[in-house]
């Protein structure tokens, strides 16, 4: 396992270099400053058929080609930078700084060549051009989530749920019993909505109050954030654990799946098992301290404290 996701990372630095320079060429070549994917998705596609299964079986979106979800990884890390419009671009070259005080490179054209170093960009001195992590991607804080959406419920819906996720001291479930509701209590409520013959999955914070739902929907990149902080909210711990491996790798293992922003913190130095929904990542042992500052923020223990 840990030699494929070494595998994968190798070659997902390959491809990352060989977009860089891309866009870089067609922009110098066609005197403008951004390129539309249509040139890049059929060349990458034409690549991507000749590698390996472990590569392939890391996209694992059922939605979209490998092509189109290596143009979002890419961009989501900052590597490329989306226009709108299908049109990207390169942003400038700069440093994160990690909260042990390390730098990696972001959007570099240089290869830096550092095999011991497992993230998408590679470890480098402070550039003049830097961001402090926090400053890279927003993370909102969990009860700053749920504050915001607690003030959007409303009884004014159509809504009526087909499963719902309780919280409780004991942990969290989802059931499809909707009854014995506490009074003032939270919960989110799912409801399959039918447009145009299709289903629609809608997912909706909701608190039953005066023998009624009150609920405002949830969007899907706020989901995992929301039920965390409500399990946080109730005191169920969701945790990680580090496991130490040879050669001076650590692994990290996790109950859940983490939020679409500390997953794009954990991948600048570490190496997860999966495009999205990861719930592995491996890294250097000198990385412990990065880790355990990303996946507390986010309310996780470390199994073992």
């Amino acid at each position: 396992m840990m030699d494929d996701m070494l595998s994968v990372r190798r070659t997902l630095i390959q491809y990352s270099y060989y977009v860089k320079h891309l866009i870089s060429g067609l922009c110098e070549e066609f005197q403008t400053n951004r390129v539309h994917h249509n040139r890049i998705i059929p060349l990458l596609g034409r690549l991507f058929e000749k590698e390996s299964i472990e590569f392939i079986s890391f996209f694992n979106s059922e939605k979209e080609s490998t092509s189109t979800q290596f143009i979002h990884f890419l961009s989501e890390q900052g590597e490329i930078f989306h226009l709108g419009n299908g049109y990207y671009t390169l942003p400038p070259v700069r440093s994160i700084q990690l909260p042990n005080g390390q730098s990696v490179v972001v959007s570099s054209l240089e290869d830096m060549g550092n095999d011991k170093w497992l993230g998408i960009g590679h470890q480098t001195r402070q550039l003049s051009y830097s961001l402090m992590y926090s400053e890279y991607i927003y993370r909102p804080q969990l009860d700053e989530v749920f504050n915001f959406y607690k003030k959007k419920l409303t009884n004014n819906h159509d809504i009526e749920p087909n499963q719902m996720l309780v919280f409780s001291k004991k942990g969290s479930y989802k059931t499809a019993s909707i009854r014995n509701m506490r009074e003032d209590d939270f919960y989110i409520l799912f409801y399959d909505r039918i447009i145009g013959g299709k289903i629609k999955p809608e997912k909706y914070l909701a608190q039953w109050k005066n023998g009624e739902w009150y609920l405002t929907q949830i969007p899907n990149n706020m989901y995992l954030r929301l039920r965390q902080a409500l399990r946080s909210r109730r005191n169920i711990h969701s945790s990680f654990r580090i496991c130490e491996r040879e050669n001076g790798y650590i692994e990290i293992k996790l109950n859940s799946s983490l939020p679409r922003e500390e997953n794009i913190l954990m991948r600048l130095f570490s190496m997860p098992n999966e495009y999205k929904w990861a719930k592995k990542y491996i890294t250097t042992y000198d990385q412990k301290e990065n880790v355990r500052s990303i996946l507390k923020y986010y309310k996780l223990r470390e199994e073992g404290e």
